[in-house]
């Protein structure tokens, strides 16, 4: 094989016979024609695969076909680049690339091209040249020299390598046909392009008629209107209505609208034109062109996918709520990896004032998307969702398009406020319109009765709250992802006043120059006492109330510095409102339990009381208690039966003994299936007459077999009963994993056990 100075060029091909110019600005390939002028100025050139890799694998990123060339003339360009003029004599095939001193060498073959049947020759290239002529007048950007010069040619490849090179077609195709080595497949292929180029041509052509068919219609119209425009101001009337449809036709070329969205509101225009300006039927649709236009069809804002950055505002934003955080930062993770992810459902569930609409503003924020709030408490009227029809007066869209319109993007964050909230009449059921809105697979087409046209509602993020998970119908809660926010603990409380809260008052009461301290057991004090809630907005208001008081204390006094403590918070905020539970006594006590419950404002401990009497195996049960709370009393007590011989209980006690189980707070409903382990002991301490510890609380429920079951609420209940001053609890053996979710203040001083049966309970619960 033979050696010659190498050069990869890019997004070219070079044919045989052809004189072309290069431009050559890579450091190597400038080397390289150096010394190629030195020598014989002789080069091969080859295209590259990729044409925008600056430094090619020469194994891999370059065609294996290429041409020999001559240099016939170099030109130094202003820019630093080298104009080269080549001529280019036959194809070779390349085999190794190399380098040596800066300078690309490879070696070649010359390729033997296959001869052609004289006939089938002269017939190909009759259909070429015939294809060719018609391809040369359609474009007009072949030169009618080069074509008498392509006839006058007897060598049939030379030809076809000419017309090849003249073709306006991609570098692939061309570098197929030097590829190409047999004449007659070679001739095939050409024809094959050129009739598809022909076609191109011939469309191009109709498209061009067509647009110049439409600008003169266009010029002869601009110049009517004109006209009549002149004619109105001579006859005094300008500044007609007709400025309006003039003013909405530019607002609707300057929007990007969808063909079906600018055909439907071309049409809508087009009546409005004919009507008399003071219409009714003419401000209908007016309002209507002017709510489609001000919608965000194609517009939207770029989603700032920067887990951290997120995770910080989060975090600035909210204290706790570790798994909606978590779950946000997954989101943006997969939306990154994913860009082309649909909208996410997710639903925020739990009591007042623990920060569900806060959080999806600092969400949207966290995204960098547009914020719009849907209240959907109260509505009860499905138009209010989808809208109205414009049959009607007075029509107008449904909150959601309301929503867009005031989000300006197409992708924003929209949350819907109070979703448990919503209810039904006879003028229809707007939980059911919502289905279709919290669809992923539906959403993308949503139409609304005012707009009647489908509104694409596929990429907004939609975060719902609610309150109570029951108000919501089941269809409608299997489209969302539910994440539950339960109340904060006074830890968690203590947490968001010192961080938040605390600050803000002190700001907002003109109280920033005075330097204010409180201490954490006044706050707990605040939180315990005068306060009795799941979230912070009662808090918020005590600590606003206390900042009160100091501003009038620093206007009548002229104080420059305050220390707030636990003995001086009642000469500002006056008498606690709530008093805190605290155990009274720890001596051992006959049928007296003390149980674990979970309430909407926190966890808090619930006695329960039993006596027995003579009877006849009656059980009384008292304190205004639910189907679920009775069921777990009497499968304790068939539960006790079954075990009476075990625990010292005579076996005829059901037909001798009545028992009075009561639950103190008797104006409190009470329900859920926590009480059975405590219900149970409370039976076997009054009918074995064993005394029961007062230092220990207990939850679970409990079977007819005496297993104790998983309930829920742990952390709650476990830091009610630190708060209540008892530091020893006994929880089902399946609810350990829930242990992990404690503040580590309550945890430290907490001994928990953990009971798969019911002897497991009995063990601890009994003074040995």
């Amino acid at each position: 094989m033979n050696k010659m100075t190498f050069i990869p060029t890019r997004d070219l091909v070079v044919f045989p016979g052809a004189i072309v110019p290069l431009y050559i600005g890579r450091e190597k390939s400038v080397e390289t024609l150096e010394k190629s002028l030195t020598e014989d100025s002789k080069l091969i050139l080859c295209m590259q695969k990729d044409f925008l890799v600056e430094e090619p694998n020469y194994t891999t990123d370059i065609y294996k076909v290429g041409v020999e060339v001559t240099i016939l003339q170099t030109v130094k360009m202003p820019n630093n680049t080298i104009k080269v003029l080549v001529e280019a004599s036959n194809r070779v095939k390349i085999g190794e690339v190399i380098e040596e001193e800066g300078i690309l060498y490879t070696s070649y073959e010359d390729i033997k091209l296959e001869e052609l049947d004289e006939n089938m020759g002269e017939a190909l290239v009759r259909r070429v040249l015939k294809s060719f002529e018609r391809y040369a007048k359609l474009s007009g950007k072949v030169l009618p020299d080069l074509l008498i010069s392509i006839k006058s040619m007897k060598d049939i490849n030379k030809k076809f390598d000419l017309i090849s090179g003249s073709l306006n077609i991609s570098s692939e195709k061309k570098q197929e046909l030097l590829e190409n080595f047999d004449l007659e497949k070679r001739g095939y292929k050409l024809i094959e392009i050129l009739k598809k180029e022909l076609e191109i041509l011939n469309i191009e052509k109709k498209i061009e008629n067509k647009v110049k068919e439409k600008m003169n219609i266009a010029q002869r119209t601009y110049f009517l209107r004109e006209k009549l425009v002149a004619i109105k101001e001579e006859l005094g009337e300008e500044g007609s209505d007709d400025d309006d449809i003039v003013e909405l036709k530019k607002l609707i070329k300057a929007k990007k609208l969808p063909k079906n969205v600018k055909k439907k509101v071309d049409k809508e225009l087009s009546k409005l034109s004919k009507m008399p300006a003071f219409s009714a039927e003419a401000s209908v649709i007016r309002n209507y062109v002017e709510t489609v236009l001000d919608l965000p069809w194609t517009k939207k804002t770029k989603d700032v996918l920067d887990i951290k950055i997120a995770h910080e505002k989060l975090e600035e934003d909210h204290y706790g709520l570790k798994d909606i955080k978590e779950r946000i930062l997954e989101y943006l993770a997969v939306k990154k990896l994913n860009p082309n992810m649909k909208g996410t459902i997710l639903c925020l569930v739990g009591p007042p004032g623990v920060g569900k609409t806060s959080l999806a503003k600092s969400v949207a924020d966290a995204m960098g998307r547009k914020f719009a709030r849907m209240s959907l408490g109260g509505v009860r009227d499905e138009s209010e969702i989808r809208g109205h029809r414009r049959t009607y007066i007075g029509s107008m869209p449904g909150k959601l398009i309301k929503a867009m319109k005031h989000a300006k993007t197409k992708n924003p964050l929209i949350l819907l406020d109070e979703l448990d909230k919503m209810s039904s009449d006879a003028k229809g059921d707007p939980s059911s319109a919502m289905l279709e809105v919290l669809d992923p697979e539906q959403n993308k087409t949503f139409e609304d009765h005012y707009l009647d046209l489908p509104f694409d509602l596929s990429d907004v993020f939609f975060i719902a709250t609610a309150n109570d998970l029951r108000g919501i119908p089941g269809p409608l809660r299997d489209r969302m992802e539910i994440i539950t926010l339960s109340s904060y603990t006074e830890f968690e409380k203590m947490h968001i006043a010192k961080k938040y809260l605390v600050d803000e008052a002190q700001e907002i009461n003109g109280l920033s120059d005075i330097d204010i301290k409180m201490s954490d057991e006044a706050l707990l004090k605040i939180i315990n006492e005068y306060t009795m809630e799941a979230g912070v907005r009662n808090l918020k208001r005590e600590i606003n109330s206390l900042f009160r008081k100091l501003a009038k204390l620093v206007i009548e006094k002229n104080r420059k510095k305050i220390n707030i403590t636990v003995k001086n918070l009642e000469t500002y905020l006056g008498k606690a409102k709530y008093r805190p539970d605290k155990i009274k006594e720890i001596k051992p006590k006959l049928g007296v339990v003390t149980g674990l419950a979970w309430t909407s404002v926190g966890g808090t401990t619930l006695e329960v009381q039993s006596v027995s009497m003579k009877g006849k195996g009656k059980i009384l049960l008292t304190g205004k208690l639910g189907d679920v709370m009775k069921e777990s009393a009497h499968v304790a007590y068939s539960y006790v039966r079954s075990v009476a011989s075990e625990n010292n209980i005579s076996e005829t006690f059901n037909e001798t003994t009545d028992v009075h189980l009561h639950f103190p707070e008797g104006a409190v409903p009470k329900d859920g299936p926590s009480a059975g382990v405590t219900i149970t002991t409370a039976l076997i301490s009054v009918l074995s007459k064993q005394k029961i510890r007062q230092d220990i609380a207990m939850t679970g429920e409990i079977t007819i077999t005496g297993e104790v079951l998983p309930v829920g609420g742990i952390k709650e209940k476990v830091i009610g009963a630190h708060r209540v001053g008892i530091f020893e609890v006994i929880l089902p053996k399946d609810n350990e994993s829930d242990v992990d979710d404690l503040p580590k203040e309550v945890k430290k001083d907490m001994t928990i056990h953990f009971a798969e049966t019911y002897e497991d309970v009995k063990k601890i619960a009994f003074v040995k």
